[in-house]
């Protein structure tokens, strides 16, 4: 594995061979992030390509005779595709630059392979910058590079120079800390390293977080851009985590989150990362409030819900009854909470046995006079989950009462709805608001039947109507103007899934994947006309979590006592030639293992299946033009078949088709995205 990574970074360019052009990178803001697991910073890299250090510092990257800075004309991409490993080239004057960055713990530390994993020595560590420069020219040629550390009225610079031979190349290495700047101290400069030293923290880093993942669920699909931007995602959960605390974002949203945590939550369970899932649930036990409800944004009620479902989704996938038993009393206390909130509006009002009004951001109803049909659903999930959760701890008398519950909680939403004479479920029961919370009827667990009518017409309402209706295969966004939001549009995708709507699931699948980055960093929300992901929220933790958990359920999918395969899977991925693969994957009944190949006379499907938890049947979907070659020798196998897909999708054809209908102000830098 080091050698073929020493192949990647040194290979020697050719002369005369036309550089190829940079992949696609759907922001005009591309921000990136080097840095450690559990760290509680990371170092960003802007989209003009400098590092982000503490204290307000930051180091500019220059190369050529005129010390040309490095800016946005750059496409970051990563090493192997996900590793935080960034590669940029560019050329200057017949000499072509590639350019190496990453983050690694300080040398000095003793114990550097334990602070890998987290901050065993203090929370600093050690920004690394290879470059290499090759002559383009047939006549020898100069290179001249410049790292300087900037910070406020200070400028400290080191600069390299070499003599190039044609063809041959030459590298220099740099490295600095992240707390390059110390209070009452001169700034520390960028120094000059040794190339092997380099390279041996190269092999170290890149070594470490193939470790790593290698421990988990291993998923490969025929898209390349998919595969890899799963595993830079999950790499993005472990970097941005804080002493096993699941944070928003590194640099931005730097805080637990129950709402984001959750499907952070379910990331690293889903890619067997068990051991930070277990550390990270830790932050939910600890949200809790005196009167029993969970929160963490202040008197925003879907937390509640959200972290119910999170501990009990956390026992379901390790299968660790004895942690259930223990968190048990917890969820109890929040559900003593749900009774009383909806016992506070008098019987004879509109919105008797809902939970009262408060502020919410997702639906921007901040004046908290709403009532948000998201908070009911949440609790109505909390409240399923920890019925659930008594049944398998043997609380037969718990179950029953909170199933009792649950059930007239549903009844009060269905008499809240039978009253506003819409055929969908609105934002709040005022009908105010952006779609938010109410779009996850089905998802992460189905609060209604896929075939329910208003589930239906909800759908219709987001993707036809909304602000407009769905734009870039995405939902819009209203509380800004020209705004989407892809991480929130998934919750509308997966319902598409569990309806049994192929065709849309994969398309707006692609879109979801086309919101990236070149270096597989996903967004919160965008400003589409202009190609910028809002407040530079980028790479942000939710938008790579949520693209997870896509491509795991449209392989693999709980539902009750089933376990469906190739939910989503694309026709595509299932031609002759093609392979899926998964390997150790967790799941509600088990860890389990699946081999998808397409063949001319149709698809073989091995599958290992889960062994820990009874599961009533293992649902196959394929379409109807490709058999079933083989049948497993699963006794409670069975095969659905679909029609086939109507058109062919995959990430070239979404860049394409976007290519062809975009905006033309997202084809030209704008004065924002230059700062």
């Amino acid at each position: 594995m080091l050698a073929a990574l020493a192949l990647l970074v040194t290979a020697p360019a050719s002369l005369g061979v036309q550089a190829t052009p940079p992949p696609f990178d759907y922001f005009q803001n591309s921000w990136q992030v080097i840095g450690l697991r559990d760290y509680n910073d990371g170092t960003r890299i802007t989209p003009q390509n400098e590092l982000l250090l503490a204290a307000h510092a930051r180091v500019r990257l220059t190369c050529g005779p005129q010390a040309a800075p490095l800016s946005r004309q750059q496409t970051k991409t990563l090493l192997e595709g996900w590793l935080p490993i960034i590669l940029l080239d560019t050329e200057e004057q017949d000499v072509k630059y590639e350019w190496t960055l990453w983050a690694a713990p300080l040398p000095a530390v003793t114990n550097w392979r334990a602070a890998f994993d987290e901050p065993i020595a203090g929370e600093d560590f050690m920004n690394w910058i290879l470059v290499r420069a090759t002559g383009r020219s047939p006549r020898a040629t100069a290179a001249t590079v410049g790292v300087s550390l900037v910070a406020t009225n200070v400028v400290v610079p080191v600069k390299w120079e070499a003599r190039l031979q044609p063809g041959q190349p030459v590298e220099a290495a740099f490295c600095f800390p992240f707390h390059a700047l110390k209070p009452g101290l001169a700034p520390r400069p960028p120094c000059r390293a040794t190339v092997g030293e380099a390279r041996r923290w190269l092999d170290r880093t890149a070594a470490y977080w193939h470790r790593t993942l290698d421990r988990g669920a291993r998923i490969s699909v025929p898209c390349a851009k998919a595969t890899l931007a799963l595993r830079a995602a999950h790499v993005c959960q472990l970097i941005a985590s804080d002493h096993g605390v699941l944070h928003g974002g590194e640099g931005f949203y730097d805080e637990f989150y129950i709402r984001d945590g959750g499907y952070q939550m379910l990331e690293l369970e889903e890619a067997g990362l068990f051991g930070p899932a277990r550390r990270a649930i830790d932050a939910y036990l600890r949200a809790q409030r005196p009167d029993g409800r969970f929160e963490t944004q202040a008197n925003q009620l879907d937390a509640n819900g959200q972290a119910l479902w999170t501990l009990w989704q956390y026992g379901k996938i390790t299968g660790d009854r004895a942690w259930l038993r223990q968190v048990y009393p917890q969820m109890r206390r929040a559900v003593e909470w749900i009774k009383q909130a909806r016992r506070l509006a008098p019987p004879d009002s509109p919105f008797a046995g809902l939970l009262p009004a408060a502020p919410a951001d997702g639906e921007f109803l901040w004046d908290g006079k709403h009532h948000i049909l998201g908070y009911d659903f949440w609790n109505l999930r909390g409240l399923h989950c920890v019925a659930d959760a008594a049944r398998a701890l043997g609380e037969s008398g718990d179950a029953r009462d909170i199933q009792r519950e649950a059930d007239d909680l549903r009844r009060a939403i269905d008499r809240a709805w039978e009253r506003l004479g819409l055929t969908h479920f609105p934002p709040s029961w005022e009908k105010e608001g952006t779609h938010w919370g109410n779009t996850e009827t089905l998802w992460p667990t189905e609060l209604f039947a896929p075939d329910d009518p208003r589930v239906a017409a909800l759908q219709a309402e987001v993707r036809e109507r909304h602000g407009g209706g769905f734009i870039e295969g995405t939902i819009r966004w209203t509380g800004q103007p020209d705004a989407i939001h892809p991480y929130l549009s998934s919750y509308t995708t997966m319902t598409s899934l569990l309806r049994g709507e192929h065709d849309r699931f994969v398309e707006e699948f692609y879109w979801y994947l086309l919101h990236s980055s070149a270096s597989q960093g996903f967004p919160e929300g965008v400003y589409f006309k202009r190609r910028y992901a809002w407040s530079e929220t980028l790479p942000h933790v939710t938008g790579a979590a949520n693209f997870a958990f896509m491509l795991r359920h449209a392989l693999i999918h709980e539902r009750g006592d089933e376990l469906h395969l190739l939910l989503g899977a694309p026709d595509e991925w299932l031609a002759p030639g093609q392979e899926i693969r998964v390997e150790n994957a967790p799941t509600h009944f088990g860890p389990m293992s699946l081999r998808v190949r397409g063949t001319l006379a149709g698809v073989k499907v091995a599958v290992n299946p889960p062994r820990r938890e009874p599961c009533r049947r293992i649902v196959v979907h394929l379409p109807d033009t490709r058999r079933l070659v083989e049948q497993p020798a699963v006794s409670n196998l069975e095969v659905m078949t679909r029609p086939p897909q109507a058109r062919h999708w995959d990430f070239e054809t979404v860049v394409r088709l976007y290519q062809q209908t975009a905006p033309a102000a997202a084809a030209r830098p704008t004065a924002e995205a230059g700062r």
